[in-house]
């Protein structure tokens, strides 16, 4: 099965093999006359290379963290097949394994027994499950990327907010050793998602906004820790940098080792882009997440149309730059390939 495995990702990889093109070219209104595969289609537009269109995802929470990782499975791939998605990002909602006994992270002992999971460890098993049964069942056809939240989105969740923060006033470095336990937990399961068959990961940062912290704060309490991640799966050809919030520290997060970035610049700065020129790496946006339960198909029709004049068909893959709502309307969400196809 690994050597299966290796085989595809070596093929994967091979189709990146070529030069790399930073300057998107204006839409002209239709496709050059060539014919992609999805792989290729997703491929090529990551490199800033020619397309037939560009490629177009996208995602929301399942809610399925109490289901079978087959059963997670099992909806992530018939929402791709639903909406013939050029790649699929799975949303693995799991929560993060606690220390044994506790149900939360409160006292000063508590954030002592943050160790290090390891990838082969038995709380994984239903997220790589899933990844295995998505790899056999689209792997061949189409790229997939393992969704992981940052550490400080992970601590946040285990201590809750409130109890990050007087937690990391009150013992910092022991926070601090806490973060950097669950960076190598979660950089050993990028290693074996991407192993699983992942083109690579969707790491969704959590603190790189002044809304949280400041730019300074977040050089030692997220870059670190989220670099950790992103070095464990540098060569995977797929991966993607979220930058959660407002007010990001986009220009800080430049030199992070991915292939597209990803933001809701429909609210946060800069434009598309402006953050495809800043970046010179392939950009993912077009749909406005905030709005799209409540928009018309003629409305995401348009948002796409006026993202490809701004920024033409290079480097570009049509996705929100969040999740979109569970109830955004079907019809909503087939309104985007019916602009590109």
């Amino acid at each position: 099965m690994q050597c299966a495995l290796a085989t595809r990702r070596a093929n994967a990889l091979e189709i990146f093999d070529v030069k790399r093109t930073t300057s998107a070219q204006p839409n002209k209104g239709k496709w050059r006359e060539i014919d992609l595969n999805k792989i290729e289609r997703v491929t090529s537009a990551l490199k800033g290379d020619e397309v037939d269109r560009p490629p177009y995802s996208f995602w929301y929470h399942f809610g399925l963290q109490h289901m079978p990782g087959r059963e997670h499975a099992r909806a992530e791939i018939d929402f791709y097949h639903a909406y013939n998605l050029d790649f699929l990002k799975v949303m693995s909602d799991y929560p993060y394994p606690l220390p044994r006994g506790l149900e939360s992270i409160q006292t000063e002992d508590d954030w002592k027994r943050i160790e290090p999971v390891a990838a082969n460890d038995g709380c994984w098993a239903q997220e790589l499950t899933a990844l295995s049964t998505i790899m056999d069942e689209i792997g061949k056809e189409a790229l997939f990327i393992e969704t992981i939240f940052s550490p400080w989105t992970t601590a946040r969740r285990l201590g809750g907010f409130g109890g990050l923060l007087e937690a990391r006033a009150r013992f910092p470095e022991l926070v601090l050793q806490a973060m950097d336990n669950i960076a190598t937990s979660l950089a050993s399961y990028a290693r074996e998602a991407v192993a699983r068959g992942a083109s690579g990961v969707f790491l969704s940062l959590g603190a790189a906004t002044d809304n949280v912290m400041s730019g300074a704060d977040y050089a030692l309490w997220g870059r670190p820790f989220d670099l950790k991640i992103l070095e464990a799966v540098r060569e995977a050809p797929f991966n993607v940098l979220h930058i959660h919030g407002e007010r990001i520290h986009f220009k800080s997060l430049l030199d992070y080792p991915v292939a597209a970035f990803n933001w809701s610049h429909y609210s946060a700065g800069p434009s598309l882009n402006e953050g495809r020129i800043f970046s010179g790496k392939a950009v993912m946006g077009g749909i406005n997440e905030a709005t799209a339960a409540y928009s018309s198909p003629s409305e995401i029709r348009e948002q796409v149309r006026s993202t490809l004049r701004d920024v033409g068909q290079r480097g570009l893959l049509i996705t929100p730059g969040c999740s979109v709502p569970t109830d955004t309307p079907e019809r909503t969400l087939r309104a985007v390939p019916a602009v590109l196809e």
